[in-house]
């Protein structure tokens, strides 16, 4: 397409918010862009445009999402189906308006590809001069929506950064265009305590020089990024980039420089922090984003030596087994996520390690995360290499059962060490 040919489509397909979404229709399914790439523009008029609406299946990854479709005055409107929940849809759960999908971040794609996706609401930057938008801080499963949705509608935001990798899509793609200059979405950075640093200090000693990292997000993911500025070299292929790793690029010890692939890049498939990540990945082309089916595809991983794959959880059972999702019946408080895709790959990397971190107790120190047995189970106890509290680190790899729960139990919280004993051996009698 020639540049007068793609000016005149973007400008035919240009219209206001009211309109592009009074394209969509009663009983149709609809997937939000992930993360803190969610178009808030679009969410907000697709909010007042409900009372014409029922039946809508939403789909969502909620990530840095204010989840303003969970509202109560939604609830007849907007049936919710998240792969990745958030405490802000507990009272949605409570009102069975919200479901949660447990399908492994590299497989979304693969679940977009089998499903008849009617509508995909994403966020672009405005063209470049040869017609290409950028999809900014997140790219994750939106290259698989805009080739699989029947309509796919952006807004087009111009304080969208511009990121390399796999992040460009053209105009031609593009069903309608929304312009708009909202602030982006973005999530604050997690306030670390003692305990979040002492486990960030026991996971950096299993952590060698020149290794490749993949490490989550919150206060854990952010105590263990802190404790890494004494290694050299590391390298960084993740879900998600944070303003804690960027510090680690600034100062040096994230260089990539040993990395089978993507040699001297990082990669992620979304931004997770603040406006400031979004300034440092501006046209930077040392940070590069790409699907997610490439991001967490073991595969792809398995080709990076000395993979360490870093994650939380909610509970972690004596023989190993990790609950990463929810606590209970009522709702779920988090999701499989990438979790099962990074271990996959760590098995897979020469010289490659899992790693789960998580603070030994719950609920201000009342309950404890180790238990006996775990109810909900995210990733199988012979996944997992390390288990690592503020406690100490507990190694599983090779370790008989009896052997697992002395070194989990060595990891607890001190004053549930003795009860953990006891019920245990009540079990084995």
């Amino acid at each position: 397409m020639v540049q007068s040919d793609w000016k005149q489509t973007y400008k035919e397909k240009c219209t206001t918010t009211e309109k592009a979404i009074h394209q969509i229709e009663s009983f149709q399914t609809i997937f939000l862009a992930p993360m803190c790439n969610e178009p808030q523009a679009l969410v907000e008029e697709l909010i007042r445009q409900k009372a014409r609406l029922q039946g809508i299946s939403l789909y969502s990854i909620v990530l840095g999402s204010p989840c303003k479709y969970a509202d109560v005055a939604c609830h007849p409107h907007f049936s919710i189906r998240t792969f990745l929940s958030s405490p802000l849809l507990q009272k949605a759960y409570e009102n069975n308006i919200c479901d949660y999908l447990p399908v492994n971040f590299s497989e979304i794609p693969r679940w977009i590809n089998e499903e008849n996706i009617d509508v995909a609401l994403i966020q672009v930057s405005p063209p470049n001069e040869s017609g290409f938008c950028n999809l900014g801080i997140s790219v994750d499963v939106v290259q698989t929506l805009i080739k699989e949705a029947r309509i796919v509608i952006a807004e087009v935001n111009s304080n969208l950064p511009e990121t390399a990798g796999e992040t460009l899509v053209h105009v031609s793609n593009i069903s309608y265009f929304v312009p708009s200059d909202r602030p982006l979405l973005t999530i604050r950075n997690s306030r670390t305590s003692e305990e979040d640093l002492e486990i960030g200090r026991y996971v950096a000693t299993l952590i060698p020089d020149y290794a490749t990292i993949q490490v989550g997000v919150g206060k854990i993911a952010a105590g263990i990024v802190q404790s890494l500025h004494s290694k050299v070299g590391l390298g960084v292929h993740s879900g998600s980039l944070t303003d804690d790793i960027v510090d680690l690029i600034k100062v040096g010890v994230v260089t990539n420089e040993r990395k089978e692939i993507n040699r001297n890049r990082t990669v992620c498939t979304t931004l997770t922090g603040t406006n400031e990540l979004y300034d440092f990945c501006h046209q930077n082309e040392h940070i590069e984003l790409y699907p997610i089916n490439y991001t967490h595809n073991a595969a792809i991983i398995s080709k990076i030596s000395n993979f360490y794959s870093i994650n939380s959880a909610l509970e972690v059972s004596l023989s190993g087994q990790i609950n990463a999702e929810q606590f209970d019946e009522s709702h779920v408080v988090a999701g499989v996520g990438g979790q099962m895709d990074f271990i996959r790959a760590s098995k897979l990397s020469p010289g490659g390690r899992a790693i789960i971190a998580l603070p030994s107790t719950a609920q201000n120190g009342t309950v404890s995360r180790i238990k006996v047995h775990t109810q909900y189970v995210t990733s199988l106890k012979s996944e997992v290499d390390y288990v690592v509290t503020e406690y100490g680190i507990a190694k599983l790899f090779g370790k008989s059962l009896k052997e697992r729960a002395k070194n989990l139990i060595a990891i607890a919280h001190p004053k549930f060490r003795t009860a953990l004993y006891e019920e245990l051996e009540q079990l084995q009698r």
